[in-house]
């Protein structure tokens, strides 16, 4: 049976997994960093970080609190009031006035768990005290634009949930991988397609694709960021995810298409590494999506 793009990736993407968590020889870097405005009536944030090294930590800041009371800290999913444990991590303790700063690490099996809750839901913290509970939805930015100007290429970028074919009119990202912004490889993806990821493909049939060398790719996110990469190298007739993209710490953008003809397992991936970063406004970094069902080839 011939699979659709989403469905093959995914299946590499799962063996490629297990890299995520390996320590990395370079210096600790953030991953990611998710944080939460906690509820309940009182003043507080829960920030959690996730390291290259494939360790975390998870950092409390609160006001209000019941005063010289330990508070038992998680990851979960579900509701407040409900919660289903994603990871435990250690209590933190107020003060007499009710107030905490406090961190729980998190070891690399205890972030891959959390990672891997991330790809198909929202997670959120929670710190409670027998029935005085309090939480908040743990958020983090997006890729929400790509564009390559140099090729025409200019796209919003969404999250499509589940393994249907992949849409029309946008590029679409991995939640198994990084973001733009982010230590480690963000991974786009778009068909080979007119108004979408052709011109990758065109122009890798063309001495291996080597006038993309040094081109400029731009991402944006959802927190108003523009990050702007170079095309460093560009990988043909892919059978499998490299395992590359999951090991690297630097902040890379791989971008794949499909090459042809439907049905068939082999992908271009386009390399780029980031070179600057800026703010940006919220019109350029929030373009209005159009997704479309695609046709089958």
């Amino acid at each position: 049976m011939k699979l659709p793009l989403r469905v093959a990736t995914l299946l590499l993407v799962l063996a490629t997994f297990a890299l995520l968590a390996v320590p990395s020889a370079d210096a600790m870097q953030a991953r990611r960093i998710w944080r939460a405005d906690l509820s309940g009536g009182i003043s507080g944030t829960a920030t959690l970080v996730a390291y290259t090294t494939g360790t975390g930590v998870m950092s409390i800041t609160a006001q209000g609190l019941q005063p010289s009371t330990s508070y038992s800290v998680m990851v979960y999913r579900g509701t407040c009031a409900k919660p289903i444990a994603v990871v435990k991590l250690a209590a933190v303790r107020t003060d007499a006035s009710g107030s905490v700063t406090g961190t729980s690490t998190l070891t690399a099996a205890q972030q891959a768990t959390v990672w891997r809750a991330t790809w198909s839901g929202n997670i959120a913290a929670r710190i409670a005290s027998g029935t005085d509970a309090h939480c908040g939805l743990l958020k983090y930015a997006v890729a929400t634009r790509v564009a390559i100007p140099a090729m025409g290429i200019d796209l919003p970028v969404v999250l499509q949930k589940g393994n249907a074919f992949p849409y029309c009119n946008v590029a679409m990202y991995m939640p198994e991988y990084s973001q733009p912004g982010e230590g480690g490889a963000a991974f786009i993806y778009a068909h080979a397609r007119t108004g979408m990821f052709l011109p990758l493909l065109n122009a890798s049939l063309v001495n291996n694709g080597a006038r993309m060398i040094g081109m400029k790719v731009y991402a944006w996110t959802s927190d108003d960021h523009m990050y702007t990469y170079q095309v460093i190298k560009v990988l043909r007739h892919q059978y499998t995810v490299p395992a590359a993209l999951a090991a690297t710490t630097s902040q890379e953008v791989w971008l794949q298409t499909s090459e042809g003809p439907y049905g068939t397992y082999n992908k271009l991936f386009v390399v780029a590494r980031r070179i600057a970063g800026t703010t940006a406004t919220f019109a350029a970094a929030h373009p209005t999506p159009r997704p479309q069902v695609c046709p089958l080839y």
